[in-house]
């Protein structure tokens, strides 16, 4: 009878999410997985076929932990705290946010946002700045902000400005103002000028 595994495949996937939270796309293998799992390559192999299954599953482990990231209430302004949210995890959670937004994961985030686009305007649906616009409207507010602060992300996420960011964080010396105050004056201009 061969020996009872120690290692479920979710403890290989979650060993391969904290390899990448750590170290990027660049430290994912199966030895750097089976080194954080303290163990052979082998259980890794057991589960998977092939290291591109784990990868996908790393990919749905962050986007899921993403959305959680991204749900939490920070200000008690849900129009607020979704921006916050997103500059924040590309703070706080640099290869996370990269291995999402590279080039070979972006198809993945693409469809993942479908949904949680969905998601996310309908935990607006009671916030009275939206209530009372045309879905149209409603539309290119949010795209025009998630633009904003996807650039200003990825500025953050590759050292652009001091890391980490914080919502206290005075962003440049050129603005002089706070993450939070920033954010507050996009989402401000950007509704006056795209709900009309």
């Amino acid at each position: 009878m061969p020996p009872k595994q120690r290692f479920s495949p979710q403890d290989v996937i979650e060993a391969a999410f904290q390899v990448v939270r750590k170290q990027g796309w660049e430290g994912f293998s199966a030895r750097t997985i089976a080194n954080e799992l303290n163990s052979s390559t082998r259980p890794i192999y057991d589960y998977f076929n092939s290291m591109e299954n784990i990868e996908a599953e790393v990919v749905k482990k962050i986007l899921s932990y993403y959305v959680h990231f991204l749900s939490q209430e920070r200000t008690g302004d849900k129009w607020l705290d979704q921006a916050l949210g997103y500059v924040l995890f590309a703070s706080t959670e640099k290869h996370l946010f990269r291995c999402i937004n590279d080039e070979k994961h972006t198809p993945s985030q693409r469809q993942f946002a479908q949904h949680h686009w969905v998601e996310l305007g309908e935990a607006l649906s009671e916030d009275e700045r939206f209530k009372n616009i045309s879905a149209e409207s409603k539309h290119k507010v949010r795209a025009a902000r998630w633009i904003m602060i996807h650039g200003l992300s990825h500025l953050i996420s590759n050292g652009w400005f001091k890391t980490p960011i914080t919502e206290d964080s005075i962003l440049s010396e050129e603005l002089g103002i706070t993450l939070v105050e920033f954010l507050k004056k996009v989402n401000h201009g950007l509704y006056l000028e795209f709900n009309g």
